[in-house]
């Protein structure tokens, strides 16, 4: 069987949105689909005595991941676990060893921007698997054109990251590397593009590869120019370690484009 998508819901629009992503894109790579939603019941859970938690029976639960999963197009197993979201996550990540996590960004009226992003690096941090955060706004479509974010910096991805190649290779979809440079420095995509193909990405050929250089202080301002000018709609991101983990990693180029695109952001790991 192959790895399968494995989408985080809290049946919510925003989770109703990347879930239609995620078949979308699971039906074209024949990929299955694992639904899991996590209960979070604690009394030391500090949300649990907000109201933010509805509190649904493992009946109610059953029935809503049910529901969701007869309007897919593609192969789905529910899952639910009870406890804190990180541990179960990597309990259900450890049986069914996914491609990659989705998850849905709500817009900012629903949750505060800087909350997505945290909690979106914690994940990364403790799971370190890839992430694919999908605005709850995101077309239900396959991608036309992808947009990898590189430094000049080599990097080599964590393990579980490395299966992202084939993923790329079988959506045949444009990619361009796009690499940010201050005002008076030489945008030239050279040492970016080959940072990637160092680390394994886009280096056998099978899909068509630009780049793309762009001057500008701001890397975040930068990059928001670079998904507009080559018509992008997915954004890849390399999160290096250092920055998931420090204790500024909030103010991390990942951080700030995770808050503020409007594009799916797909987020790989590094060691």
């Amino acid at each position: 069987m192959p790895a399968p998508l494995l989408v985080l819901t809290d049946f919510t629009p925003a989770a109703d949105a990347a879930l239609q992503y995620a078949a979308t894109l699971a039906a074209h790579l024949q990929l299955p689909l694992v639904l899991l939603h996590i209960n979070r019941t604690s009394v030391f859970d500090p949300e649990t005595f907000t109201g933010k938690i509805p509190h649904r029976s493992e009946s109610e639960i059953a029935l809503a991941l049910d529901e969701r999963i007869q309007g897919l197009s593609v192969p789905a197993v529910p899952a639910m676990m009870t406890g804190r979201s990180t541990n179960a996550i990597r309990g259900i990540v450890a049986q069914h060893q996914p491609a990659l996590l989705v998850l849905g960004r709500p817009g900012a009226a629903e949750l505060p921007a800087e909350l997505v992003s945290t909690t979106s690096l914690n994940l990364l941090s403790e799971i370190q698997y890839p992430l694919l955060i999908v605005p709850a706004t995101t077309q239900h479509q396959l991608p036309q054109r992808l947009v990898l974010a590189a430094d000049n910096n080599s990097f080599q991805l964590a393990p579980s990251a490395r299966p992202v190649q084939s993923l790329l290779n079988a959506l045949q979809t444009p990619v361009t590397v796009v690499h940010v440079a201050e005002p008076e420095d030489n945008d030239s995509c050279h040492a970016a593009l080959a940072s990637v193909q160092r680390a394994g990405l886009l280096a056998d050929g099978q899909h068509p590869v630009s780049t793309h250089g762009v001057r500008n202080l701001d890397i975040p301002r930068g990059l928001e120019q670079a998904v507009r000018e080559t018509h992008a709609d997915v954004l890849v991101l390399i999160a290096r370690r250092h920055n998931v983990l420090g204790r500024l990693f909030h103010r991390s180029v990942t951080a700030q484009m995770i808050r503020q695109t409007q594009l799916p952001v797909l987020v790989l790991p590094t060691l």
